[in-house]
């Protein structure tokens, strides 16, 4: 990269790794949340990074597969100390929720067992539909810029929610929509392909990125055993999470409740709020339901298939950020992932809310959650919890009634 933190700003590899987990622990409020509290941190107040490069690097971890903070966490630390260290950090961002979900998901059945805290937790999941609502009206102003645009997200929205489309597939047929549009454009204006990245230590093409899914498909393949379907389902998810860990939810729901049979609906559920309310990625909802499934064993296993794809594509892109930044035909496949990343949040929509609202009590939840966030703009953290206090409220007077 052309910009280079001076020798007087590196951060020391212990202060970042300190950060990483501190926000991992405190990270509250999603991932937008914590990249602003990153931006904070890394630009404002210990002037480790230059504005320019932030935002650069911020650019690149939005647009790859993962959860943006945890891409910009091991961007941040492979520029100044290489593979290993963008791993560790970025690992360190995730351990904190990792370990808070593993004892979620250990005392779960005592929770469930508490009175009036299923109803509770039943609320949770019915707020956790103003909130994807919410966010699809946030990113799709400025996602949704065309007609076509919004004819792709309701596509993908189809796809995903009626079609049973897997995420994993449409990514990948959104990304080679894009990338062949671009490319279609570039021969019919003349312009020579962009060159090949040479060997000076800028690493791989960043094209290969696009590739890097399918390889590991084929690697992984389709395991029958628990621990290895839960790596092959959660590393698809994982390669092919673009916008977030909101987009995974109906996926996950298709393979962990309905064709595995590994979880409830309410489990599920349960499992989406917990990553909300929780500090660090809702992605990391997955750990929670590896121990559910095979214990710790598949906790550790459903972690790192859900993030280790990500990762690895990050740290590629990290080698090739030039030609990441440049490339046309990468840029057409971003810009059509756009929209259908709208649409695969419509579909995580959907999928909760035929999991969550069958009353008119989660209906009025769901009603008062848009009118908050969308009007007030008020936090998620509270719509989530009002909603449980809602929901449980009125469970009890129906008791009290009845």
């Amino acid at each position: 990269m052309a910009d280079e933190i001076s020798a007087a700003s590196r951060p020391p590899f212990g202060a970042l790794v300190r950060l990483a987990l501190w926000l991992g622990i405190a990270g509250f409020g999603g991932g937008f949340s914590v990249l602003a509290q990153m931006r904070r941190a890394l630009v404002e107040r210990r002037r480790w990074i230059d504005p320019e490069p932030f935002f650069e690097m911020l650019e690149v971890a939005k647009v790859l597969p993962g959860t943006s903070a945890t891409n910009l966490f091991t961007l941040v630390a492979q520029r100044e100390f290489g593979t290993a260290g963008g791993v560790v950090v970025g690992a360190a961002f995730l351990l904190p929720s990792a370990a808070v979900m593993v004892v979620l998901a250990a005392i779960y059945p005592l929770l469930r067992g508490v009175p009036d805290m299923g109803a509770f937790l039943d609320g949770l999941g019915v707020a956790m539909v103003p909130i994807v609502g919410a966010v699809v009206y946030d990113i799709g102003r400025d996602a949704l810029r065309s007609v076509a645009d919004v004819v792709l997200a309701l596509l993908a929205c189809l796809a995903m929610a009626w079609a049973k489309i897997g995420l994993f597939e449409l990514a990948i047929a959104a990304a080679a929509l894009g990338a062949g549009g671009a490319l279609w454009r570039q021969q019919g204006r003349g312009e020579p392909a962009a060159p090949p990245v040479g060997r000076e230590g800028r690493g791989p093409p960043a094209a290969g990125l696009l590739l890097l899914p399918m390889a590991k498909v084929a690697l992984v393949g389709a395991g029958l055993a628990t621990l290895p379907g839960l790596v092959h389902v959660f590393a698809r998810i994982g390669s092919a999470t673009f916008g977030g860990g909101l987009v995974m939810i109906p996926a996950i729901e298709q393979h962990v409740v309905r064709s595995h049979h590994w979880l409830s609906s309410a489990e599920f559920s349960d499992a989406i709020a917990f990553g909300q309310i929780t500090p660090g990625p809702v992605a990391i909802s997955g750990t929670f339901i590896g121990y559910r499934v095979a214990g710790l064993a598949g906790a550790v296993a459903s972690t790192l298939a859900m993030f280790g794809p990500p990762m690895a594509m990050t740290l590629l892109a990290g080698r090739g950020l030039d030609q990441f930044r440049q490339s046309p035909i990468l840029r057409g496949a971003i810009r059509t992932l756009g929209p259908a990343v709208i649409g695969m949040l419509l579909a995580a929509m959907v999928s909760l809310a035929d999991i969550s609202v069958a009353s008119p009590i989660s209906l009025a939840v769901v009603a008062a959650g848009l009118v908050a966030l969308l009007i007030f703009r008020a936090n998620p953290l509270l719509v989530l919890v009002g909603g449980g206090l809602a929901t449980l409220g009125a469970a009890r007077l129906g008791t009290l009634w009845g």
